[in-house]
């Protein structure tokens, strides 16, 4: 058997377009199973929650995403309102 010998590196975008020429992904449907039963598979739709859990606010643990540069400036004493 001769042994294929991989020469050249592609970018992401072109092994995709490579990979995309020769395969078009299909969604396999939707699928009700029980709970039991949906590990490692897709949710077909988004869920909500009718409750918050917690039912409270969890900035220590969450934390809040801002950009950088707005909180430079920020202290202690002297806050910047974002």
């Amino acid at each position: 058997m001769e042994r294929k010998i991989f020469k050249k590196l592609v970018s992401m975008e072109d092994a995709l377009k490579i990979l995309y020429s020769h395969y078009t992904p299909k969604p396999l449907g939707i699928e009700e199973v029980p709970l039991e039963r949906a590990l490692n598979r897709v949710l077909a739709e988004d869920v909500y929650s009718d409750v918050d859990v917690p039912p409270f606010d969890r900035a220590t643990v969450d934390g809040f995403a801002v950009i950088a540069s707005d909180t430079f400036h920020a202290h202690e004493n002297r806050p910047v309102t974002l």
